[in-house]
C-alpha cells in the first residue's frame, strides 16, 4: 500500500475545488482508503487529501475503450454502470428499477459533488448507494443506519437523498423524537 498526499486550494473562479489533480492520479491506481482534511490559510479555504492506494493493473482494451467517447445510442434499458478499470459491476444482480434507480442517485451525487467542489465519492461511494437502493431507508435515522452514512452526512444529505428515493423529503424532525409519558387525568384520581 502505497500513500499520496495532494492539497488544494479554493478557486473562486470554479466556485470550488480543483479536483483535476487527484482525477489524473487516481486513473491508474485503485484506492483503498481515502482520508480528508479542510483548513484556512489566510482565510481562504484549502483541502488536503491523504490518498492510500496501489497501482491498478488495467488492460490496454479497457483503457482505450475509456478513451473512447462516443454517444450512447438512446434506448429504454436503464444506463449501465460501467468500471474503467474493469472490476465488477457494483451493481450486478439489480434490477432494471433499483439500477435506475442507482443511476438517479449518482447523477444527484455528481451535481452535489459539483456545487460542494469536492470529489462524488466523498458524498457517498458507489457500494453505499448500492446499499441505500437496497435498503431504501424511509427515514434519517435508517439512512444512518448503513455503513459509512454518519450524523454529519444524515444531516446534510438525509433529506436529499431521501427524497431522490421516495419523491419527497420526510416529514419531522430528522431524528426520532421522545416525548414524556402523558399525565394522569383527573377521572382516574380516587375521591
Amino acid at each position: 500500500m502505497r500513500i499520496k498526499l495532494l492539497t488544494f486550494r479554493y478557486s473562486a473562479t470554479l466556485g470550488g475545488f480543483d479536483d483535476t489533480a487527484l482525477v489524473d492520479f487516481t486513473r491508474d491506481k485503485e484506492v483503498i482508503a481515502f482520508r480528508e482534511h479542510f483548513y484556512l490559510v489566510n482565510e481562504v479555504p484549502h483541502l488536503s487529501c491523504v490518498v492510500h492506494y496501489q497501482d491498478a493493473v488495467v488492460p490496454q482494451a479497457a483503457l482505450d475503450a475509456a478513451r473512447e467517447v462516443a454517444p450512447r445510442a438512446a434506448s429504454r434499458e436503464p444506463q449501465r454502470f460501467q468500471r474503467r478499470d474493469g472490476a465488477p459491476d457494483p451493481c450486478e444482480g439489480m434490477s432494471d428499477s433499483e439500477r435506475a434507480l442507482f443511476n438517479h442517485l449518482r447523477e444527484w451525487r455528481s451535481k452535489q459533488a459539483h456545487d460542494d467542489g469536492v470529489p462524488p465519492y466523498l458524498l457517498l461511494t458507489n457500494r453505499q448507494l448500492v446499499e441505500v437502493v437496497r435498503r431504501r431507508p424511509d427515514s434519517p435515522t435508517a439512512l444512518g443506519h448503513i455503513d459509512g452514512v454518519g450524523p454529519g452526512k444524515v444531516e446534510r444529505y438525509g433529506a436529499a437523498i431521501l427524497r431522490c428515493l421516495h419523491g419527497h423529503a420526510p416529514a419531522g424532525p430528522p431524528l426520532a423524537v421522545v416525548t414524556a409519558p402523558a399525565e394522569p387525568t383527573t377521572a382516574e384520581a380516587k375521591p
